[in-house]
C-alpha cells in the first residue's frame, strides 16, 4: 500500500471519529469569538484621532434634531489625564464638524462623556494573524489535488505541489519580515494590553436620548497614570492664624 492510500485511509477514519462525537451534553461547549481588531492607545494624535471619530458619529445622529441649540462639552478639570485630554479634543473636532458647540451650558445640549477602565490577566493570548496559515491552506489543496489524480500516477501533482509550496513559503516570510521584522504591520507592537477602555459620548435632551455611541480601545500598561490615576483633591480648610486672623490652608 503506498503512502497515498495510507493518508487516505487515515483522513477517512479521522472523518468517522468526528462523526462519532456525542450529540448531547449537559452544558454547552465554549467558542471562541471570530478574530477582530481593537485600537491600542499609544499617543496623543490616537486621543485626537478617536476624538474625531466620535464627533463624526455625532455629527451624523444630531444634524437635524438640535432644533438650533448648540452642543456643550464640560471638562470638570478633576478626571484622568486621557479624559481631561479626550474632551478637550472631542470639543475641538466637533467644531470641525460644523456643529454649533457653546462654551455656556445654559441652553445648550450636553455631551455627556463616560469613562470606564478594567485591568484582565497580563498572560492573554494575542488571537492575530499567524504565519503559515497560507502554507496550511496551500498544502491541503496539494493533497487534494494529488488524491484526485491518483489514478493517473502516485506522484501526479508532486512537482506543481513543490513549487506551490516553495512560492507561499517565500509569501510568508516576505510577510513576517514586512509585518514584524520591520514593523510595518497593522497590529500594534508589544503584548496585548491589560487595560480596556470603555468610552461613551451621549447627548440627551431632557431624558430624551438623542444620540450615544460607545467604543472600546487598549489603554498602554506602561502609560497607566494617564489612564488610571485622577488628580489630587484640594480642600481648602479656614484655620486661625497666631494674630486671630483667618486664613486658608491648601492641603493636597
Amino acid at each position: 500500500m503506498n503512502k497515498l492510500a495510507t493518508s487516505g485511509i487515515a483522513i477517512a477514519l479521522a472523518g468517522m471519529m468526528i462523526g462519532c462525537a456525542p450529540r448531547y451534553a449537559d452544558v454547552p461547549a465554549p467558542t471562541r469569538f471570530e478574530n477582530s481588531k481593537q485600537d491600542k492607545l499609544q499617543a496623543a494624535e490616537h486621543w485626537r484621532k478617536i476624538a474625531e471619530h466620535f464627533a463624526s458619529q455625532l455629527a451624523s445622529d444630531l444634524r437635524d434634531k438640535l432644533g438650533g441649540r448648540a452642543l456643550h462639552v464640560p471638562n470638570p478639570g478633576d478626571e484622568q489625564a486621557f479624559v481631561d485630554g479626550f474632551r478637550e479634543l472631542l470639543t475641538t473636532a466637533l467644531v470641525a464638524q460644523g456643529l454649533p458647540v457653546s462654551t455656556d451650558a445654559r441652553n445648550a445640549l450636553t455631551v455627556d462623556v463616560r469613562y470606564s477602565i478594567y485591568r484582565f490577566r497580563p498572560d492573554r493570548a494575542q488571537n492575530t494573524y499567524y504565519y503559515g496559515d497560507a502554507t496550511a491552506l496551500t498544502a491541503g489543496l496539494w493533497a487534494i489535488g494529488a488524491v484526485a489524480a491518483a489514478d493517473i500516477s502516485p506522484n501526479a501533482g508532486i512537482s506543481a505541489g513543490v513549487k506551490a509550496l516553495s512560492a507561499v513559503a517565500g509569501i510568508e516570510g516576505f510577510a513576517w519580515l514586512s509585518q514584524e521584522a520591520m514593523g510595518r504591520g497593522q497590529y500594534a507592537s508589544g503584548p496585548v494590553p491589560r487595560s480596556e477602555i470603555i468610552l461613551t459620548a451621549a447627548v440627551a435632551d431632557n431624558t430624551r436620548l438623542v444620540s450615544r455611541r460607545t467604543n472600546i480601545y487598549y489603554a498602554t500598561d506602561e502609560d497607566g497614570e494617564l489612564y488610571w490615576k485622577k488628580p489630587p483633591q484640594v480642600v481648602n480648610i479656614p484655620v486661625m492664624g497666631d494674630c486671630g486672623e483667618r486664613s486658608k490652608l491648601c492641603v493636597r
